[in-house]
């Protein structure tokens, strides 16, 4: 019996949250929604609603379960490269981060 050695470097967790997504270096740019299946420190699987291109870069905006100062709506913005997708699903790798406010736009 073989065993499964786990290449990634980075630990995943899975959590499910609503996301926009904005491909850039696309015309014109694909734009859509889905939902984040796992997240790591460096990247992000998520579902898509059209196959999205390789190596062309991404911003995510994840709608993130913790409220700043116990009212206000916060998103983490990724943003980085799309690593490979198939129909429906994407992982991106995260090239930088930060967290805004739901009325601050990032897209």
């Amino acid at each position: 019996m073989g065993m499964y050695l786990e290449r990634r470097a980075s630990q995943r967790y899975s959590i499910e949250r609503n996301l926009r997504y904005k491909m850039r270096g696309v015309r014109p740019a694909l734009t859509g929604s889905g939902t984040t299946v796992n997240l790591s420190s460096s990247g992000v699987l998520f579902t898509t609603e059209q196959t999205l291109p390789a190596g062309k870069p991404v911003v995510l905006e994840i709608h993130w379960p913790v409220l700043l100062d116990e009212s206000r709506p916060l998103k983490l913005v990724t943003r980085g490269h799309i690593v490979w997708c198939d129909t429906l699903t994407a992982a991106m790798r995260i090239e930088g981060w930060e967290f805004r406010t739901h009325g601050a736009l990032a897209l």
